[in-house]
């Protein structure tokens, strides 16, 4: 079986505070967009992944996906995972969480066991906070540690240039470079209102990513790719989730041009739209 695992941008972000286990309570709008990862997943008798032709071990998000997947359910057996990246790591787009999703979702198919959205968002959550997102897909506002989820109707149909410094930003660092630093306040309802009603502009002046400053005291550049994108002409740029990739909005018109000079400055460049779902089978 072959699936795309698709990439998440982080439209808005808010930390409304913290959980006594140490966990963020969070408000956020995530987004689905069309660059993915690609999964080859087969029965097996033991456990493999192969990442990028490598053998991959430890803690991998696919592998402690599967490991739950069969914990949850009884069945012994196995799998044997082929995995293609093209979402990057320590950008902020959900790529290990979005493998996660569509490693459960494919091993559900394959060995017919019908587990709901409920039960698979319910093994995700032990996996990462964003991986329910992905099991469920499109527009989303998460709350909670990511797993409350309500759909959100987007209809400012964005079409975004994505570009990511070599330089990463650590999840873990961020939330604690977060608490450091000055608070910030987001109307998330606001944002919410605008996106349903196609609303552009008043999008571009509500949105904010409140992991922002964390991810450039972290990593500089990320501010440097925000300013070439509104050098170049960009309507909006902002990091997504804690970084270090930054989306920009550009007019149509100025899209192609924007790309071809940031390729040049950058290691990853890419246009990506919206998508609906959080992975697809192909």
């Amino acid at each position: 079986m072959k699936l795309k695992a698709y990439a998440k941008l982080n439209l808005a972000l808010n930390i409304i505070g913290q959980y006594p286990n140490g966990m963020h309570e969070l408000d956020m709008l995530m987004q689905n967009i069309s660059l993915a990862d690609e999964l080859t997943v087969v029965r097996a008798d033991g456990l493999a992944l192969l990442c990028d032709g490598m053998e991959a071990q430890g803690d991998n998000t696919v592998l402690r996906a599967a490991r739950l997947f069969f914990e949850k359910t009884g069945i012994t057996g196995g799998a044997k995972i082929t995995l293609e990246k093209r979402i990057p790591s320590q950008a902020g787009l959900g790529g290990g969480s979005s493998d996660a999703a569509a490693t459960l979702a494919a091993l559900d198919r394959i060995y017919e066991t019908h587990l709901s959205k409920k039960v698979l968002k319910e093994i995700g959550v032990g996996i990462g906070a964003d991986v329910p997102f992905f099991i469920e897909g499109g527009c989303m506002r998460a709350r909670g540690v990511g797993e409350v989820l309500s759909p959100v109707a987007n209809r400012c149909g964005f079409a975004y240039l994505l570009v990511k410094p070599e330089g990463g930003v650590p999840t873990g660092q961020a939330y604690s470079v977060f608490h450091e630093l000055p608070k910030e306040t987001v109307d998330m309802d606001g944002i919410t209102d605008a996106l349903a009603k196609g609303d552009v502009r008043r999008y571009f002046s509500l949105a904010n990513n409140v992991l922002m400053p964390a991810g450039i005291r972290i990593c500089p550049e990320v501010s440097d790719v925000i300013c070439a994108c509104r050098a170049l002409g960009a309507d909006f740029a902002m990091m997504t989730g804690s970084g270090s990739c930054v989306f920009a909005i550009f007019p149509q018109e100025a899209v192609q041009e924007a790309q071809d000079a940031l390729a040049k400055q950058y290691p990853f460049c890419v246009a990506a739209e919206n998508c609906g779902a959080g992975y697809e089978i192909i």
